[in-house]
């Protein structure tokens, strides 16, 4: 901070002393009218808000003392540990990375992820519109080059070779001709002339059918280039487009008589404002157990039918490509990061998790000596559903196994993580169970009359709880004490398994056993 905010900080440091008329806290420097223009107009300083001179100073002086820098590293405050209640620069946080709770890094991180995902894509899209343009023309120019050959050697070189023998039999007649009137007799001239005549005729009726049935019309060649293409052309003018959504902040300010700005926990919303709005349907997969969300808002299913496969379906809901798990049994996905998930398998033959790269299509298995069923992800370790043992936890790395909480759980139990908690199924005893990572249970809801046999489970970024019974989609509130009902038979579930919520853009994804699957935008 300037030793004296009444003088100019700039002109301050060129040894020049001018009264300041403003006060930067971005900067955290005094500006002089000259000053203070500049500073409006460069680039790096032209959106800082800046107050008069005169209402710094009316400012308490523990307040104006506050520094909108980093005493120790001489940078800009960006971010806040509320672990150890202090500001933090970038380079602070090197200190801070493992709490939990520092606000906007997180959203940071995700930001460039996401841009790296969609950077993935468009250069994905890019490439596919290459290769189908690059495979239609060579099929325009493939059909081109065999219609040219077919006219040129079946058509008008045929034709050609026809009238050439024509004209050298016109040519032998001439030449008997001549022969006859050099050196024939008059008997020889006349009766030759009219073999000659006889033969002609045969070749004045091939030249006047060439004429009849078209074989001399002049030939040309033409294309005419699908109408898609050229309203491709002049309509398509983008790939794409991106735009940022923003998601409600976890932080509130609370104020009160004995606090005027305390940070706390997270704002929760009442389950009787969630609304949903349809967005979108898609009938792509037959038999679908499980689905989830990637970063960038793609769609993972698993499709049971056919042998297994995982389909890759965009934002929309459209399929992009599908990879096969046979032998393996897909039932239930979870995302690991923007490329990776993770697919249980409740195979009685091949017992194991299968990590698959999306971008490389490339299977790696972790053999886990029992069936698995729900699967979730969290801080680097894979948390799965197994029958009649509980939930367990799996190293991605070593495949060793550690049960979190002992459990008689049904076979189609699914599991879900967030803020380091974690809800799971069970339809056998008609539950969803909430406990810490530790398997503390926090609560358990037991209504039969609300929720039977429990399937799909998925949480939002407030912490209230969906899950699907039967043909109804429930919603639970985040400390498990209400209830409601959002969807039914009517609004088109039937026999549906698997849920999923999109955190980054607020979508909820519901999937029928069968058939139908639904997107819906979800507003508090």
């Amino acid at each position: 901070m300037a030793s004296n905010p009444k003088f100019c900080s700039i002109c301050d440091q060129r040894h020049i002393t001018k009264p300041s008329i403003s006060w930067c806290y971005e900067c955290n420097q005094a500006l002089c009218t000259e000053c203070t223009d500049f500073h409006a107009l460069i680039k790096a300083s032209q959106n800082h808000s800046t107050i008069t001179i005169s209402n710094y100073q009316a400012l308490d002086s523990s307040f104006s003392q506050v520094e909108g820098h980093c005493s120790m590293h001489n940078d800009l405050y960006l971010l806040f540990c509320q672990t150890h209640d202090r500001f933090l620069c970038l380079t602070c946080f090197d200190e801070h990375t493992k709490c939990e709770d520092i606000v906007r890094i997180k959203n940071l991180s995700d930001l460039k992820k996401q841009r790296d995902s969609i950077l993935r894509e468009i250069i994905q899209i890019r490439e596919k519109i290459n290769s189908h343009l690059n495979q239609i023309e060579n099929t325009l120019k493939t059909e081109l080059d065999k219609l040219v050959d077919d006219q040129c050697n079946t058509n008008i070189g045929k034709t050609l070779e026809e009238i050439q023998n024509e004209k050298t039999k016109m040519e032998k007649f001439q030449q008997q001709m001549e022969d006859l009137y050099k050196y024939g007799s008059d008997l020889q001239t006349f009766f030759g002339l009219r073999e000659i005549s006889s033969k002609s005729k045969t070749t004045d009726h091939y030249l006047q059918t060439l004429g009849d049935n078209g074989r001399l019309d002049k030939l040309t060649i033409s294309c005419t280039i699908d109408r898609k293409i050229s309203e491709f052309i002049k309509e398509v003018n983008s790939l794409g487009s991106s735009r940022v959504q923003k998601i409600p902040s976890k932080i509130v300010i609370e104020r009160s008589k004995d606090k005027q700005a305390q940070l706390v926990g997270v704002k929760k919303s009442c389950i009787n404002d969630i609304k949903l709005k349809l967005e979108q349907t898609f009938k792509l997969a037959n038999y679908v157990t499980g689905c989830c969300f990637l970063p960038d808002g793609k769609l993972v299913l698993c499709d049971r039918s056919r042998n297994n496969y995982v389909q890759i379906l965009n934002q929309y809901g459209e399929l992009m490509f599908e990879i096969s798990m046979s032998p393996n049994f897909a039932f239930d996905v979870t995302s690991i990061d923007d490329k990776n998930v993770a697919v249980s398998s409740d195979s009685s033959y091949h017992k194991q998790i299968n990590i698959i790269n999306i971008d490389t299509k490339q299977i790696r298995s972790i053999p886990t000596g029992d069936k698995c069923h729900g699967i979730t992800h969290n801080d680097g370790s894979l948390i799965v559903c197994v029958e009649g043992k509980g939930i367990q936890n799996v190293n991605t790395q070593s495949g060793k196994s550690t049960t979190i909480v002992p459990c008689d759980l049904k076979s189609l139990s699914r599991i879900v993580s967030s803020d380091n908690k974690l809800y799971y199924t069970n339809s056998k005893d008609h539950s969803v169970t909430c406990c810490d990572m530790g398997g503390h249970i926090i609560w358990i809801f037991r209504d039969e009359n609300v929720v039977r046999d429990p399937r799909g489970i998925a949480v939002d970024n407030t912490g209230n709880v969906y899950t699907v019974s039967q043909h109804t989609l429930i919603v639970l509130s985040a400390d498990g004490q209400l209830s409601r009902q959002l969807l039914s038979k009517e609004d088109g579930l039937k026999e549906t398994h698997t849920i999923a919520y999109d955190k980054i853009k607020n979508r909820l994804c519901v999937v029928n056993i069968q058939n139908n699957g639904f997107l819906f935008d979800v507003t508090f």
